[in-house]
């Protein structure tokens, strides 16, 4: 009979479980997001916004003004808070935002995550993303004690299912029309999954204890 490690389950309330944020690689701080990070991320939207509509469907609302990306902050700040969500910000060691990511869809009693990320535009092909990525699926299994994490992409995005790919996550299923791009166009998407560290790239992670 094959031996499988037990599943571990939460029996704590979401909001009495800490989480060692901030998350540090060789090139990257990844923590939560906080109030008067709006501004940053601004930037970061007004620089990226051409790349991120051939994607992203919150494009569709158009680029909102700093007080907004303010108040989506503080809203994902108070989400955090309460456990819901885990919004987070990436920034190179001498403080520039990069990218705007994070663990969602937290499902405590499963402990499972659902990594997104998105890289500011002129950081791209520097491997960011991978970085990034590697290091939320290591801090999922290593500080937040996850059984299963997960990473879409719509399916005709090639880069960002390369980035998975390398990380070795394993295609879970592949749907062919479950939402619209940005310019209106159907698309599916690939879901991928991992249930532990086993294979993954290495990098150099640690984070708060």
């Amino acid at each position: 009979m094959e031996n499988r490690k037990p599943i571990r389950r939460n029996t704590v309330h979401p909001i009495l479980i800490d989480i060692a944020f901030p998350i540090t690689t060789p090139r990257l701080m990844i923590r939560n997001v906080m109030p008067g990070d709006g501004k940053a991320m601004h930037e970061v939207l007004e620089e990226s916004w051409t790349d991120l509509c051939n994607w992203m469907e919150f494009t569709n609302h158009g680029l909102k003004s700093t007080d907004d990306t303010e108040k989506i902050i503080r809203e994902n700040h108070a989400r955090y808070i309460l456990r819901e969500d885990m919004m987070c910000a990436a920034f190179t060691h001498d403080g520039r935002l990069i990218s705007m990511c994070g663990l969602h869809d937290p499902n405590w009693a499963l402990r499972s995550f659902d990594i997104g990320y998105y890289v500011r535009s002129s950081e791209h092909n520097k491997g960011y993303a991978t970085e990034l990525a590697n290091a939320l699926t290591r801090f999922a299994f290593g500080a937040l004690d996850a059984n299963r994490v997960s990473i879409s992409a719509a399916s005709g995005n090639a880069a960002s299912r390369r980035v998975i790919e390398k990380l070795e996550f394993g295609l879970e299923s592949v749907t062919k029309f479950d939402a619209y791009l940005p310019d209106g166009s159907p698309t599916g998407h690939a879901s991928y999954v991992r249930y532990d560290i086993e294979s993954l790239p290495d990098l150099e992670v640690s984070w708060a204890n």
